[in-house]
């Protein structure tokens, strides 16, 4: 796998953020319905995803391969309601968002999806190729099985899917050229698999662009997949096609989460760990040296602590500390897709000690947040809920994926978007 240069417009991320305006203040005036209030929010490649407190999902962005479910291909740049015929899609637990295709977890413990199958990703065996530009519901032996049924959680790699069922086992389906479904093999799976290799116990799943990582209940952290950037913190350089465990972390994990090709620990003592590439400073490290062991998060101030939540995606990382405040390392860029030209930094053990590019994100006008509720990340996209329902967001709006309008391509500052 080559890791492509990107041209165009990026937007440096060395920004600050009043702290005292990211403390909670408590309000919830000026939404004067409270049914437009956000419970939940997912992000895609390029696109989003909202569920409302009244249970019906929204939608921007991205969808050249019907992956909003919107029953077209055009991209709204707006937020737009997904309907199920005449009636409202509901129902909706949580979603998780592709390259080209959607799955959304309903609370029945269902599994739907739209978009792209052209790897297998949707599950629909072989004749499954082509594009669902509405949500269906999904089946564990291709278009002909079974219903799938008591899901407790999914998510989506580039062109590849995950979920977990109720007994803590992980299935998976799609892309696996480099071993990231963890099936022991590189071959691309149309219909959806149980991952062996991955035990029981499995809470949490993340997936990069070629790689995986797995939570378990124990509080251990296993990775799979493509590892040019050290990005499964096994400390060599070799790809793994079974899930691993990760030494390094031992059995201190509260979540995990995958960017392009670096992965994201947050322990138990609200230490953040970070592994894989660093060319864009997602790390958090100015020296762009890759990592094939995880070091610790630190800011100028020193280690990162206190942290109660993580997010990665694309080439960033995002941190939200328990005081409400947050830092955010690497850089967002318009997209582009894979090419020929190689960016390689290996590991430097005695290089001089760099410096750090977590830094504090700025709301527009410094305008205090209020309490934040959840964090999440596009690949150039940030998103930030708020305990009041609001929606804030900051990066590429390309697609419409910010809902500020055609005319908005980017915002270095977090604004209120929605409602």
């Amino acid at each position: 796998m080559k890791r492509t240069a990107v041209y165009g417009f990026i937007v440096s991320v060395f920004v600050l953020l009043s702290i005292e305006g990211c403390k909670s203040s408590g309000s919830v005036q000026d939404i004067p319905d409270p049914s437009l209030r956000i419970r939940d929010i997912y992000a895609g490649v390029a696109n989003v995803f909202i569920i409302r407190e009244d249970g019906t999902l929204w939608t921007a962005g991205y969808n050249r391969s019907g992956q909003l479910g919107l029953g077209e291909t055009e991209n709204p740049a707006a937020i737009v309601q997904i309907k199920d015929g005449a009636a409202d899609f509901t129902g909706a637990k949580s979603v998780a968002a592709g390259e080209n295709h959607t799955l959304v977890l309903k609370e029945d413990g269902t599994l739907w999806a739209a978009g792209e199958s052209f790897y297998g990703e949707l599950g629909l065996g072989n004749d499954g190729t082509g594009k669902l530009p509405v949500f269906i519901r999904l089946k564990s032996g291709g278009t002909d099985g079974e219903f799938i049924s008591g899901v407790q959680t999914a998510a989506a790699g580039n062109n590849s899917t995950f979920f977990i069922k109720e007994d803590g086992t992980l299935w998976a389906g799609g892309y696996n050229y480099y071993g990231e479904l963890g099936l022991g093999d590189r071959e691309n799976h149309p219909v959806f698999t149980r991952v062996s290799s991955a035990g029981s116990g499995v809470i949490e799943v993340s997936a990069g662009v070629r790689h995986t990582v797995i939570l378990k209940n124990d509080g251990t952290v296993w990775t799979a997949g493509y590892n040019f950037n050290g990005q499964l913190g096994l400390g060599i350089p070799e790809d793994a096609s079974v899930f691993t465990q990760v030494q390094d972390i031992g059995s201190q994990a509260a979540a995990a989460a995958a960017g392009n090709y670096h992965t994201v620990v947050l322990k138990k003592d609200g230490t953040v760990w970070i592994a894989g590439e660093n060319y864009y400073g997602q790390l958090g490290w100015s020296d762009q040296a890759d990592q094939r062991r995880f070091i610790q998060a630190a800011d100028d101030n020193g280690p990162l602590t206190d942290v109660k939540a993580i997010a990665a995606r694309g080439d960033l990382t995002l941190v939200l500390k328990n005081d409400g405040s947050l830092f955010l390392a690497g850089n967002y860029s318009e997209p582009e897709p894979m090419g020929d030209e190689v960016y390689v930094v290996q590991n430097q053990p005695d290089r001089e000690k760099p410096k750090s590019t977590f830094a504090p994100l700025i709301p527009e006008g410094n305008a205090p947040l209020g309490e934040i509720k959840k964090i999440g990340l596009g690949y150039q996209s940030i998103y930030v809920i708020t305990a009041d329902g609001r929606l804030w967001a900051a990066g590429n709006n390309r697609y419409g994926q910010l809902n500020m309008g055609e005319a908005t391509l980017a915002s270095s500052f977090l604004k209120q978007v929605y409602p």
